[in-house]
């Protein structure tokens, strides 16, 4: 594919060259992250002063794109290694405003045959999925936007304008589950006072963007009226959930409790693999490192999508190895 002709803007010849540190920058306004051209490496150098504050704001948010990105991946990676709810068909309404969840008796991984349509899976894997989201990627989100953010606060908000909700058939009543309580999102703000949400787990809506301006997600998806109060400092880690309902649950049946416990393991096995495989550990050499964010998040979209690539190859390995 041949590279658009748009007048440099230094010069006004015509220009192809492009800026790599901000391309595929998000909109946080409409049309407030077009490309740069320039005709010339010469024009590129004479307009950095010009440029330099802008670029900037853009390779941020790229970064907090592609951030959003892999923990979105890491969310839907986990789920269907630790899938637990057994399904019997996935099947979207006639109407195409519920999706379906037909839960079977017995456990079985996720079924991947149910559907082939990849926004229905998705959509199955994170089904009130916000808290584990919460949790268990608090670790692995500030280690990725270490540098990037300037605050990561969590907050509960209802949806109001979901593409379609996914509701639980239970197989013992026709009775229907419904999704319908607070979703767990974060606001991430950049040096420059944007602030965005990450919605790792929206896919349960239809929602395909992970990451959205605040603003948008509000006026698009959610109400303004926050649920459990204003938003408060991110600090969870990967078993805060659990070790919540431990807590304040201390009669909680034992079957229960061995099902939480079971769900630790496995999430303490996940936060291995971010501690010693995810940036640089006091201790260990960078060789060990599958994705360093201080330096893998630059570049052009095909060397971050090859490093992604092999993040997750190397994230799915180890979680295939829990026992």
């Amino acid at each position: 594919m041949s590279t658009p002709i748009s007048p440099c803007v230094k010069c006004g010849d015509p220009g192809s060259k492009r800026c790599s540190r901000c391309w595929d920058a998000p909109e946080y306004r409409p049309g407030d992250a077009n490309p740069t051209r320039y005709c010339s490496t010469e024009c590129q150098k004479a307009d950095w002063v010009a440029h330099k504050s802008h670029c900037t704001t853009l390779s941020r948010r790229t970064k907090l794109l592609r951030a959003a990105t892999i923990l979105r991946a890491a969310l839907l990676a986990y789920r269907e290694r630790f899938f637990d709810i057994p399904l019997s068909k996935i099947e979207l309404g006639k109407d195409g405003a519920v999706l379906y969840l037909y839960r079977d008796v017995s456990p079985r991984p996720f079924p991947n045959g149910l559907t082939h349509d990849s926004k229905h899976k998705e959509a199955a894997l994170t089904h009130n999925m916000c808290t584990l989201a919460f949790a268990m990627l608090g670790p692995l989100t500030r280690k990725l936007l270490a540098g990037v953010a300037s605050s990561i606060e969590s907050l509960d908000l209802q949806i109001e304008k979901p593409v379609f909700r996914t509701h639980l058939v239970e197989y013992l009543a026709d009775g229907i589950d419904s999704n319908g309580g607070p979703h767990t999102v974060l606001i991430v703000r950049l040096h420059n006072n944007e602030a965005w949400i990450i919605d790792t787990a929206g896919t349960q809506y239809g929602f395909k963007e992970v990451l959205v301006p605040f603003e948008r997600y509000i006026k698009d998806r959610a109400s303004s009226n926050f649920v459990n109060g204003p938003p408060t400092k991110y600090t969870a880690c990967e078993t805060t959930d659990l070790d919540f309902m431990k807590e304040f649950f201390p009669d909680y049946p034992k079957a229960g409790l061995d099902i939480l416990e079971k769900e630790k393991k496995a999430r303490l096995h996940f936060a291995r693999f971010v501690e010693n495989r995810v940036g640089v550990r006091k201790g260990r050499d960078l060789k060990d490192s599958v994705f360093d964010p201080s330096k893998d998040f630059g570049g052009s979209k095909e060397e971050f999508d090859t490093k992604f690539g092999e993040l997750m190859k190397e994230m799915k390995r180890h979680l295939e190895g829990f026992k």
